[in-house]
């Protein structure tokens, strides 16, 4: 999938966010589609810089959504700051575990979460649902140039 522009996009993001949300059916296919989606917004958002980052960190987070959970669907949001992107993976799975930071395995599986922290400015888990324990959110913002924006 790739998303087409008809103007040409600005040399920086405008000082509004412009916010885009996905939903992709659950699948071996979904990280590839994230990825391309994400580095699509990023370029044309004028976040070319960012563009590796949020592929790999994307990819992770909607991998993780793939191979721990049971949701048919993973929703996107991504928010596009003058000085930083913000980017959610949610899935609405019933009982799904809280999240932390993993030890490694010895498979070598278990890397995910600690790429995200180490390549993103912030990132956290929304559980808007706590009682229920469904649908969930992890997110991660990636800074233009560590300008330390919320």
């Amino acid at each position: 999938m790739t998303l087409a522009s008809l103007k040409r996009p600005p040399a920086r993001p405008e000082a509004h966010p412009h916010s885009f949300r996905f939903d992709l059916i659950s699948g071996v296919a979904a990280p590839e589609i994230a990825r391309t989606v994400v580095a699509d917004l990023m370029n044309l958002t004028g976040n070319a810089e960012l563009v590796d980052d949020a592929r790999l960190l994307v990819s992770e987070l909607v991998t993780n959504v793939h191979l721990h959970t049971d949701t048919a669907v993973v929703r996107l949001d991504v928010a596009v700051h003058l000085a930083s992107v913000r980017v959610a993976v949610w899935d609405d799975a019933p009982g799904s575990r809280l999240l932390s930071l993993p030890g490694l395995s010895d498979d070598g599986s278990g890397r995910g979460l600690l790429l995200v922290e180490a390549l993103a400015s912030r990132w956290g888990v929304y559980r808007p649902n706590i009682d229920t324990r469904r649908r969930k959110g992890v997110w991660f913002a990636l800074d233009r140039g560590g300008s330390g924006a919320p």
